[in-house]
């Protein structure tokens, strides 16, 4: 008799710790997010998955910055204009971008010296934006697209942004890879 009340009292004391921990401690928020994830069912196929960094990433932040990467491995030849795509979700919900505080600048990481654009076309209806160089982009040269003063979408979020490059000469442009972020996250 004392030993299945000894018992019940461990198991519910365990099955309180747990309860405890799972609800009762707080997350601290994150300034970045900066992997890809995990995906288990669909998604981007590895080999054009992108990667990135999110800052100050909370709903309706009008000072979010993304960091979309763009390994040199992906430009096989010179490039002219980058095509950004994503989901007009973005737009939706409230999400816009500041076009005079897009730059792309060469490396990895957050990037270094800047490549200079001649011009950025943001059409909110289509869900695209442009970036057009002065001068192209070398073959197999990292690049960092710098957005800043991003205002997030008003709610949480999974958007794929898309990225075409145009290469020299071509006409059309040609899919390189996916961004899957995690936008608006609290």
């Amino acid at each position: 008799m004392i030993a299945h009340r000894s018992i019940r009292r461990i198991f519910s004391g365990i099955a309180l710790s747990a309860i405890a921990l799972t609800t009762g401690l707080p997350t601290l928020p994150t300034q970045a997010q900066t992997n890809p994830g995990l995906t288990l069912f669909g998604g981007v196929d590895s080999e054009y998955r992108l990667s990135y960094t999110l800052q100050y990433n909370e709903p309706r932040s009008p000072r979010a910055r993304y960091y979309l990467r763009v390994p040199g491995d992906k430009l096989e030849r010179a490039v002219s204009h980058f095509r950004i795509s994503y989901p007009q979700a973005f737009t939706e919900r409230n999400g816009a971008f500041d076009v005079d505080s897009i730059e792309v600048r060469r490396g990895r990481g957050r990037g270094g010296e800047n490549i200079p654009l001649d011009d950025v076309v943001w059409t909110p209806e289509s869900g695209q934006l442009d970036l057009y160089f002065q001068d192209v982009v070398p073959a197999d040269t990292s690049v960092v697209i710098v957005m800043s003063n991003v205002r997030n979408p008003n709610r949480f979020g999974v958007h794929n942004f898309n990225l075409q490059a145009e290469y020299r000469g071509d006409v059309l442009s040609r899919y390189i890879g996916t961004w899957e972020m995690l936008v608006a996250e609290e």
